[in-house]
């Protein structure tokens, strides 16, 4: 990959360098899931760049430091939040040197401040009204076109059945079934994760019944659930995560990780409150552990501890 790719379309450039030569500190190739994640975090600090008309080449200490003042708190010093978008940065910062694209790394001084919380941080996850907000883009209407009615009902599902991204992808046609009253997912073992079948939420049904008989009158020579193009190509994960943030946007939502994993969280979180057990949520969620769910049933529990302070 050539380097002036970083400064034509510095976000392509992260993308295939994630794919093709980063590891992480262990010197192991990144998962699709940290993919995504990564990718998430460097899109959003990137478009603040260019938005105070700075690059990767020249920004500096100053340029970090206002940028997690403008993440509403998010990444307070101390929080996992701040330290995950310091070594992100401080890896580009490395890699943009050897490239010959910068000579220094502004992030020396600040990680050497930083120290992991000793506590497991909060899930990201999005509140009551914001997932309402989100939930209400998801109705079945009128599309301009089927690439819109697809980037729906990608988000779509993914709020409404808690589907990691990589599952989401490896779809076929025929593991949606709308052909009865509740519209379920088929999603097959992916790494740790158990077989399931998933009850999509009612918001989604009806606007994943249109996708469906939609994507089952489009000529394709390959039967994947979600395409990329009409010749039948398969998502990538990183587009996934671009339509996540897109819709977000769109519900006037921001949050610090603008991946598939907040929906996913959201979508556990939402059953919990809906008085699910630990048990049935991690079920849904494919998870043979019940810690990531835990966490989340946490959540509930400190924000009912905030609202009695108040």
């Amino acid at each position: 990959m050539g380097t002036e790719i970083w400064l034509s379309d510095p976000e392509m450039a992260y993308v295939e360098w994630q794919r093709a030569e980063a590891t992480g500190a262990d010197r192991r190739a990144f998962s699709e899931q940290s993919i995504i994640q990564h990718s998430s975090m460097f899109f959003r600090f990137n478009r603040y760049l260019i938005a105070h008309r700075s690059n990767v080449a020249t920004f500096g200490a100053d340029h970090i430091d206002r940028f997690f003042a403008d993440l509403d708190g998010g990444c307070k010093s101390g929080t996992s939040t701040r330290l995950r978008y310091l070594k992100l940065i401080d890896r580009l910062a490395r890699h943009l040197i050897a490239q010959g694209l910068r000579t220094d790394n502004p992030t020396g001084e600040l990680l050497l401040k930083e120290r992991w919380p000793e506590e497991e941080p909060m899930p990201a996850f999005l509140n009551s009204s914001d997932d309402a907000r989100l939930r209400s883009m998801c109705a079945a209407r009128p599309f301009d076109s089927f690439k819109d009615l697809r980037n729906t009902a990608i988000v779509a599902l993914f709020l409404g059945s808690g589907l990691t991204a990589a599952e989401l992808r490896t779809l076929v046609t025929d593991d949606l079934d709308v052909s009865s009253s509740r519209v379920t997912v088929f999603v097959k073992k992916h790494g740790p994760r158990i077989a399931r079948r998933v009850p999509v939420d009612e918001f989604a049904a009806d606007l994943l019944r249109t996708y469906r008989h939609a994507r089952a009158d489009m000529p394709c020579p390959t039967n994947w659930l979600f395409v990329a193009t009409a010749s039948g190509k398969p998502m990538q994960t990183d587009r996934l995560g671009v339509y996540v943030r897109t819709a977000l946007h769109r519900a006037n939502i921001s949050a610090v990780d603008e991946s598939p994993r907040l929906l996913r969280n959201t979508y556990g979180r939402r059953h919990l409150t809906n008085g699910m057990s630990n048990e049935q949520v991690s079920s849904l969620l494919g998870l043979t552990s019940h810690r990531t769910v835990t966490r989340l049933r946490e959540t509930l529990d400190e924000i009912d501890e905030v609202k009695g302070e108040a």
